[in-house]
């Protein structure tokens, strides 16, 4: 391929396919690689991301069904968030948010087509620069580094079981949102392998301050835990419905039996469940290792998930609270009091620069998330300016929605039709029921909120202006796809690359990450 790829001259056309367009940049200069390694008594940072997991189905926040033991663990040791707001209801914007502490429209990775421009800054680079050991290990297509989030990992592990067809995929210039990926993904079962790559790593770099990222994909559809997990909160199940094939199945819709539907929650449960244990693997590891009082340990979640709440299975279709709430639980021997539980409403955009807090750096001046250190603390601040309020925004599978939300209440806007659609959470905590009477006072409230939330986004979006900019191929892809012969080791770098059009469509299937 690669040799009829030169003769034709269309090689740099696919290597400008083989990344989305880069989606900005800013004027300030990324941090560089220290020269110099950590302060050996800093501690660690541990933070796990486990994908499309909903709070409401976690022992810590009120379930009845055993799904958690050892998450529900880590919370009594620590802290609990219990009103965290993720910046949307999927896997790449989120994980961006939580990456930069920038809202999905100012960081602009907001779609399959787009990466995070190497010019943001994120929390592994700050943490890289001050001379920790930077790890990461993701599990699902979303979080591959052609998407920009592998910036500042020393190293950035792929623990999919398709990673020969995923470089395929990026050689032949088509979208990791494609089928043939999706539905390998769906299909993989990654805790085992994330557990044993943790494991192997963190016994061999004991030697300095780390920071590891652990990515747990196995929550997302589909939902096929393994025995005994499949049939551990629906034994006496005796319909047909497997949990395979959850997005593309038509016998799973909003009409089916409600027996069913229970059924799948079961299975979402065990996939919680096999889960939960992996997290305590390596957890147990921290401990084995003597790591568990000088590691800060954070557990949140991308996003979460729909079981026909509004009409809707799996993510990726509203913002509302079924897939943007999300756990986030902080464990911090020796600084943060054990049980303690916060009420107040928190932001996926808020973990960087809580974790600078934890760490005693400096507070970044370039985000847009605050640290709630206070909260943890018992000193909360109250913001002065729309920073207070949790935006969440979808624009992605022809989707552009944006929603404000407080505690109280939430404000839904269509940006394509200009409309928008409220809900007192108070009242109705399921978004049952809109508010209609324009002179209800939280209405109003939430209206002037959106207007001063507007302003703070479109602010941070000024700072950092989208700009046309190269894709820029990662060197481990790059050597990875030479070793498969489908591109040279002298081919030169594109200079430019043709913005892509948005991937999904309103007509297409849009449930991926």
């Amino acid at each position: 391929m690669r040799r009829v790829l030169r003769g034709t001259g269309l090689l740099p056309l696919v290597l400008a396919l083989l990344l989305p367009v880069t989606c900005s940049r800013r004027d300030a200069g990324t941090i560089r690689k220290p020269t110099v390694q950590a302060d050996a008594t800093w501690p660690n940072v541990l933070l796990i991301s486990v994908d499309t997991l909903r709070p409401d189905h976690l022992g810590c926040y009120g379930y009845q069904r055993p799904t958690s033991p050892r998450i529900d663990q880590l919370a009594a040791e620590g802290a609990l968030f219990e009103n965290a707001i993720s910046s949307t209801s999927w896997t790449l914007p989120a994980h961006a948010a939580l990456f930069t502490g920038l809202a999905d429209s100012v960081h602009r990775c907001q779609d399959m087509d787009q990466r995070l421009a190497d010019s943001h800054t994120t929390l592994a680079e700050r943490l890289q620069a001050a001379g920790y050991a930077t790890v990461g290990f993701f599990s699902g297509p979303a979080l591959h580094p052609v998407f920009g989030l592998g910036q500042g990992f020393d190293k950035y592990v792929d623990c999919t079981s398709f990673k020969d067809l995923t470089l395929k995929v990026l050689a032949a210039g088509q979208s990791l949102d494609g089928g043939v990926v999706q539905g390998a993904s769906n299909a993989d079962v990654t805790n085992p392998r994330v557990f044993e790559e943790v494991r192997n790593w963190l016994h061999d770099h004991q030697r300095r301050p780390f920071f590891m990222f652990v990515h747990l994909w196995d929550v997302h559809f589909d939902f096929i835990p393994p025995p005994p997990y499949d049939r551990m909160f629906d034994p006496d199940y005796t319909g047909t419905v497997t949990g395979q094939n959850f997005l593309l199945d038509p016998a799973i819709n909003a009409k089916m039996p409600p027996r069913d539907i229970r059924h799948l929650m079961a299975l979402y449960d065990g996939e919680i469940a096999w889960t939960d244990a992996h997290v305590g693997r390596i957890l147990d590891e921290l401990d084995a290792l003597n790591l568990r009082d000088s590691t800060i340990v954070m557990l949140v979640a991308d996003h979460g998930e729909e079981f026909f709440e509004h009409g809707h299975k799996g993510h990726r279709h509203t913002l509302f609270d079924e897939v943007i709430r999300i756990p986030w639980i902080v464990r911090y021997p020796g600084r943060l009091t054990g049980g303690l539980r916060v009420p107040a409403q928190v932001r996926i955009i808020d973990v960087m620069p809580t974790v600078l807090e934890l760490l005693g750096m400096p507070l970044a001046t370039d985000v847009m998330g605050s640290s709630r250190v206070p909260l943890l603390e018992g000193t909360p601040t109250k913001p002065t300016d729309g920073s207070d309020m949790a935006v969440s925004e979808l624009f992605s599978a022809g989707r552009e929605l944006r929603s404000f939300r407080r505690l109280e209440g939430k404000l839904i806007r269509n940006e394509q039709n200009q409309q928008t659609i409220a809900f007192d959470l108070r009242a109705d905590p399921a978004e049952k029921q809109a508010v209609v009477d324009t002179r209800h006072p939280l209405l109003r409230q939430l209206q002037t909120d959106m207007e001063r939330a507007t302003e703070w986004l479109n602010g941070f979006r000024k700072r950092f202006p989208a700009a046309a900019a190269a894709p820029k191929l990662p060197d481990d892809v790059r050597r990875q796809l030479e070793s498969l012969g489908y591109v040279g080791g002298d081919d030169a770098q594109p200079d430019t690359a043709a913005e892509q059009q948005p991937s999904g469509s309103p007509t297409q299937p849009d449930n991926r990450p």
